[in-house]
């Protein structure tokens, strides 16, 4: 019987092995694939916006997730979320998230319009559960014609705005001055939209919090300081090559730990 136990459980474990790597393969097409031009007769290489990601689930699956899609000739939408945990709860939620966020493509060209339905659509689903997980997010619109951004942010890390040709790293930071709360959790929480300028040779970068919160030996973290730090020495360098020294030296940091949850970062450069 212990046998016939044994062979039972190991089967059952290779089936939800089996289901995971699904799961975790499924998850990864629901990323984009490949980045709309602006304007879209337009060459890829001479679009008004380049964009580029990099995406390290710590598990088989992750809680992260994001989009870009072409709202005009002229206007790109990016929305990035984190949802708490690495595991299948978090990838199931994320996979809800997306389904709505294609759901309201009718109110993509307003960030507060579509953070404030996203919200509430989500709480909604969210409250049966009993257990609502903690999601921030960010939600932005790139304007080439009237060189502006308009973005709205639910409680996720602010995103740096780098400004290559002043030499600035500089937060994304809402307009009231005070944080928005993250998604889910407050049916009733309006979300504002902050408008930024954007310049050419500008290069905004989005990101989850498991980036940074890595820690050396010493238990000491790598802080959003060092973060901005580490960009400033990399300046001029094009996006994917920017990334990977940044995620380079966050990993020599750990020492050998490594990110303990899950990372995403996009990046969208001007023309």
């Amino acid at each position: 019987m212990l046998a016939q136990n044994r062979k039972e459980l190991r089967l059952r474990n290779r089936q939800m092995q089996d289901d995971l790597k699904m799961a975790r393969e499924i998850q990864l097409t629901m990323l984009p694939q490949q980045y709309p031009a602006f304007p879209s007769i337009e060459n890829p290489r001479h679009s008004a916006f380049q964009f580029t990601h990099r995406y390290l689930p710590t598990g088989t699956v992750g809680g992260d997730f994001f989009t870009v899609s072409a709202l005009s000739e002229t206007e790109a939408a990016v929305f990035i979320c984190d949802v708490a945990g690495h595991g299948v709860r978090s990838a199931l939620v994320t996979a809800m998230i997306r389904a709505l966020v294609e759901e309201l493509k009718p109110s993509a060209a307003n960030p507060d319009q579509f953070m404030n339905k996203l919200n509430r659509d989500l709480h909604a689903i969210l409250r049966h559960t009993g257990t609502p997980l903690l999601t921030t997010a960010f939600y932005m619109v790139a304007d080439c014609r009237h060189s502006k951004l308009r973005f709205c942010n639910a409680g996720h890390p602010k995103p740096l705005l780098i400004r290559r040709e002043a030499g600035e790293v500089l937060p994304l930071v809402n307009a009231s001055g005070k944080s928005q709360p993250a998604l889910g959790l407050f049916p009733e929480a309006v979300y504002q939209t902050t408008e930024s300028p954007l310049k050419c040779n500008d290069l905004v970068m989005l990101f989850t919090d498991g980036l940074y919160e890595v820690q050396n030996a010493a238990g000491e973290l790598y802080s959003q300081g060092m973060l901005v730090t580490g960009i400033q020495q990399r300046l001029k360098e094009p996006a994917p090559r920017l990334f990977d020294d940044l995620l380079a030296e966050i990993k020599a940091y750990s020492q050998g730990t490594g990110f303990t949850d899950d990372v995403c970062l996009v990046g969208m450069e001007v023309g």
